[in-house]
């Protein structure tokens, strides 16, 4: 049993609520039947430098201090190791229960905030891209492992890839963690949106040598399928990489709620579920994609 699966466990078991609601399992849901949820999303754009996961951390919760109340903050992929660094990500690499975790856990208990960070994952003799969901208690709900490696940044080459989907519920919203590349992939989307997701929550490490992927892709996904997608790069260079930021929270019609451009800030808006409803009942592309 994952650490992720026993603090689960063991808070169905204590009757904990908060943010967390189980994971969600399989049953397609109609918009019908939903509740409208609210939820307040934060973005960590955080500019790539060349220094500790502990000085990343302060940051972030220097941050939290200074901003007003989050349900939620998204950090960009691998930003406890940083990209382009085979040394850093293997000396960085850890345990879903590691240090790293730990001081993340603290932070959102702490903030009273859920935390989602991206990490080189070590299991065994296997090192794997992932990106690891905090509640506002500390308890680990999500933890995903990137399914689809690019060849980009020798990623097939360092990662092994994982083979789950990772949905859950968070404040009543029904979401999923999808990772840099697997957002460019409509069929992986679809197949969410299907099952009812709601969210997409999407760290990334997106460099400015596919700037479609940021510009448009992301966007795309939210627009064919009537879903929120929250989008978290990094920016700044490091490792003769140039990241190009843009991290976004997106609404079902397609069009930026929030945008970051380029440079290090946090940034934030408000999700109202009653959206994808309205939106869908205008723009009914997810409806008709099962007619075809």
């Amino acid at each position: 049993m994952s650490t992720g699966t026993y603090f689960l466990l063991l808070a169905l078991q204590s009757g904990y609520t908060g943010l967390l609601s189980s994971p969600i399992n399989g049953s397609k849901d109609s918009d019908k039947n939903k509740k409208i949820m609210k939820l307040n999303i934060g973005i960590f754009q955080y500019e790539m430098q060349d220094e500790s996961p502990g000085e990343k951390i302060n940051r972030l919760g220097r941050l939290l201090k200074e901003t007003s109340p989050l349900d939620i903050v998204i950090c960009p992929e691998l930003f406890i190791s940083g990209y382009g660094s085979l040394e850093k990500i293997n000396a960085y690499s850890e345990k879903n229960e590691g240090n790293y975790a730990k001081e993340i856990s603290a932070l959102a208990k702490k903030s009273n905030t859920a935390i989602i960070y991206g990490y080189p994952e070590k299991d065994d003799h296997q090192l794997f891209n992932s990106a690891q969901l905090f509640d506002n208690e500390g308890i680990s709900i999500a933890n995903h492992r990137k399914k689809l490696l690019p060849p980009t940044a020798d990623e097939s080459k360092i990662f092994t890839p994982g083979n789950e989907s990772s949905i859950f519920s968070l404040k009543g919203v029904k979401s999923a963690i999808v990772i840099c590349y697997e957002l460019e992939f409509p069929e992986i989307i679809r197949e969410l949106a299907l099952e009812g997701v709601e969210l997409i929550i999407a760290p990334t490490g997106q460099s400015s040598h596919w700037p479609a992927a940021a510009l448009h892709n992301c966007r795309t996904r939210a627009f064919e399928n009537g879903i929120f997608v929250a989008y978290a790069n990094s920016t700044g260079q490091l490792n003769g990489i140039s990241f190009m930021g843009e991290s976004k929270i997106i609404g079902p019609d397609g069009l930026d709620i929030v945008n970051a451009g380029i440079g290090e800030k946090l940034i934030s808006a408000e999700i109202d579920t009653n959206e994808i409803k309205l939106t869908r009942g205008k723009l009914p592309y997810l409806k008709d994609s099962q007619s075809i």
